[in-house]
């Protein structure tokens, strides 16, 4: 991992910019691009899909028998309080609308009244839609149980071409039916929400009778249960000798009664109020008597007084003047004395009369209390019974209130009947002038979908099934390489022919590799090079012969070994003989100049595989190949060996130990991610050191990553030709 930071801080450094940063953190490229990527890749598919898709629709268009449609339009209203209802029972469960025009849509699509459509329509009779269905025209010999089996098939058909469409923030309700014929359509829709609206009365009159049935018997019932409870009160009540004098009814229905002993004792009451004010009032009068505040207080006594005083005051005056025996003296002392005894004869009489009257008062009271007593202990006992005859009375007020208003209710009924119906035809169904389907724009569009989305799911099998490599920077994010380079794929000529051209796309990417290859090590490109990959043919004797060149065309000394002992193809790519090579030197032989070949057209060295052994992994790992690569690195710059493919074979591993370190091939679009993952984990239990991935045969299909002839090489020499 050190190693690959390193090499992504070098890549990094080459023009300043962060290769990196467009990519997702796994390395790869955002989803969206990633779909569109899937798209280009496989785009015959999508093309040849969604085209057989739209001549599929186009063919089911032409082929389709034409559909006429004709819709009729009714009016559903919510059932509304009745307004002679029983008060307080209608309007404690209001209408759930919801669920009131969910029932209407599922009545107008329910089978009963599908049958009944085809009863009120004779429709098994009609030659129109027989004709237009294909159904059989009943017969005189056919049995009941065919005639239901017919009957019961019309049904299904008129169902399957029943269209119920609610106008939206309405009561209206949209209801038409499709068929080969214009005016089979519009008579099977007018025939439908026909029955439909008389379903709804035959309902609501099936609905009234059986309430008058069940209201009837249970008015029965109270009747005879009320009777009971008011004979057993009454009963009660003489039994016991409890006298009502009157009964009212609250609001609540309860009765409430007044005896005659609660009324007794109500009046009674009120007698000894008034009595014990009378005879207070005597009593006060009898102190003030007493106290002579009343003789005060008397007007008769009180005119004596004041003749008194007045007869005592003139005769006071003629003592003065005259003698006592003054008969005006005298006189006046008489009238005097007369006076004073008419005063006290009258207040003596106006105390007895006091007296007698607190006497009388203090009686009525003493007995008016002893009738209330009285009263009070027969009404305690009549409480104590009347617990029982409350009972009684409030089962009879319970009886009544039941009754009276299952009367309303059955009164209400027989006034109102059937009612008004809530569901009404607002416009009948008319003959349709086009037919309706097949819709050629519709088909196409609906075609189209299907296409687009077959071919989605077809573009991501193909894409789950396919785990090769064809966006190159995904070998970061899956295998935690460091991507060195990718490589265009060559199609007019040969790798070894076109990497001559300086000016090619070839030479330019591996210009780029060696490029990369320098900032690997403190000393610049590594010395000692192995190339390898998970199976044959993936490029790599293609690159190393490449990367040779690019090498010794920058002044380098470079050395290219054929590793591939089992299956040599450097001598094949460079047009010359294999015989003596690298099995040759391992094997003993130490002729090493013999076995270099100089190629001054190229600019390096080159070492042939040689014969192949019978014993190759025993050659390569025995400690004559590391001598080898010491004495080539004492001569030349760069020693690359082009090495066998890792996959069923001990060959790389045990070249990767004596070398720098490994630079894997990876194919694009070709080589499996299993296939991959499973060499570079050989390659990493040998204890190899990888400098990274080079991605071969990038062509058109990964130009939407961003490489190939259309985006990276061919970019520099766009202008070649017309140079």
């Amino acid at each position: 991992m050190n190693d690959l930071a390193t090499t992504r801080d070098s890549l990094s450094s080459l023009d300043g910019v962060d290769h990196y940063a467009a990519y997702d953190d796994d390395g790869g490229l955002p989803i969206l691009e990633r779909v569109f990527a899937a798209i280009v890749n496989h785009r015959n598919w999508v093309i040849g899909v969604v085209a057989a898709c739209l001549l599929l629709g186009l063919l089911a268009t032409f082929l389709a028998t034409p559909q006429y449609t004709s819709t009729a339009r009714i009016e559903i209203l919510p059932d509304a309080p009745v307004a002679t209802s029983v008060e307080g029972e209608r309007d404690s469960a209001p209408v759930n609308e919801i669920a009131f025009y969910n029932t209407q849509y599922s009545l107008l699509q329910s089978r009963s009244l599908a049958d009944r459509v085809v009863r009120a329509g004779n429709l098994t009779a009609d030659k129109a839609f027989t004709a237009a269905f294909k159904l059989d025209t009943p017969e005189a010999g056919m049995t009941s149980a065919q005639r239901r089996d017919l009957s019961k098939r019309a049904a299904e058909i008129l169902l399957e071409q029943l269209q119920v469409a609610p106008v939206r923030t309405s009561s209206l309700v949209d209801v038409g039916f499709a068929t080969p014929s214009p005016q089979l359509s519009a008579k099977l829709a007018d025939l439908w929400v026909t029955q439909f609206v008389q379903a709804s009365i035959d309902r609501r009159f099936a609905a009234t009778s059986d309430a008058r049935k069940y209201l009837e018997a249970r008015l029965t019932t109270l009747r005879q249960n009320l009777e009971t409870s008011e004979r057993a009160l009454i009963n009660y009540t003489m039994g016991k000798g409890i006298v009502t004098i009157s009964s009212e009814t609250d609001p609540n229905g309860q009765t409430k009664t007044q005896t005659l002993v609660g009324s007794d004792i109500e009046a009674v009451s009120k007698a000894l109020a008034e009595a014990r004010q009378l005879r207070i009032a005597a009593e006060a009068e009898l102190s003030n008597t007493q106290t002579g505040v009343a003789q005060i207080n008397a007007p008769a006594i009180g005119n004596m007084r004041q003749k008194r005083a007045e007869a005592a005051a003139e005769l006071a005056r003629l003592r003065t003047i005259f003698e006592e025996d003054y008969p005006a003296v005298v006189s006046l002392r008489a009238q005097v004395d007369n006076l004073d005894r008419s005063i006290a004869t009258e207040t003596a009489r106006s105390t007895q009369g006091n007296r007698e009257a607190y006497n009388a008062a203090v009686k009525r009271e003493r007995d008016l209390e002893g009738e209330l007593d009285r009263l009070t202990r027969d009404y305690n006992t009549q409480q104590r019974e009347s617990i029982q005859m409350a009972i009684l009375q409030r089962e009879v007020d319970s009886n009544r209130q039941l009754y009276d208003g299952l009367l309303q209710r059955y009164k209400e009924i027989g006034a109102s009947g059937v009612g008004t119906n809530n569901i009404a035809v607002v416009d009948h169904a008319k003959v349709a002038d086009k037919p309706s389907s097949p819709s050629l724009f519709t088909n196409l569009l609906l075609a189209l979908l299907a296409g687009t989305v077959i071919a989605a799911a077809l573009v991501f099998l193909l894409e789950k099934m396919d785990s090769s490599v064809r966006d190159p920077q995904d070998v970061v994010g899956r295998f935690g390489l460091p991507l060195l380079g990718t490589i265009p794929e060559v199609l007019d000529q040969n790798v070894a022919d076109a990497i001559l051209d300086k000016k090619s796309a070839i030479y330019e990417a591996y210009f780029s590799l060696m490029t990369n290859l320098t900032f690997l090590t403190e000393h610049g490109a590594p010395r000692s090079i192995m190339l390898t990959s998970s199976r044959p043919k993936e490029g790599k004797s293609n690159s190393s012969l490449s990367l040779a060149t690019v090498l010794a065309a920058t002044g380098k000394s470079v050395i290219l070994i054929d590793a591939d002992v089992r299956n040599p193809s450097l001598n094949r790519y460079l047009d010359m003989p294999n015989k003596r090579g690298l099995s040759h030197y391992l094997s003993g032989d130490e002729d090493l100049n013999g076995m270099i070949v100089e190629l001054p057209k190229f600019g390096f060295s080159v070492i042939t595989a040689g014969q192949m052994p019978p014993n190759a992994a025993e050659l390569l790992g025995s400690d004559r190949l590391p001598m080898l690569i010491s004495t080539l690195l004492a001569r030349y710059d760069h020693v690359l060996i082009d090495s066998p493919p890792l996959l069923g074979l001990a060959d790389a591993p045990l070249i990767a130990r004596r070398v720098e370190g490994v630079v894997f091939t990876i194919e694009a679009n070709a080589t499996k991610n299993r296939a991959i993952s499973t060499a570079l984990t050989r390659l990493r239990m040998s204890g190899a050191k990888l400098f990274g991935a080079i991605v071969t045969n990038v062509g058109a299909r990964n130009q939407v990553y961003g490489y190939g002839y259309g985006y990276g090489y061919g970019y520099s020499y766009g202008d070649e030709k017309k140079t």
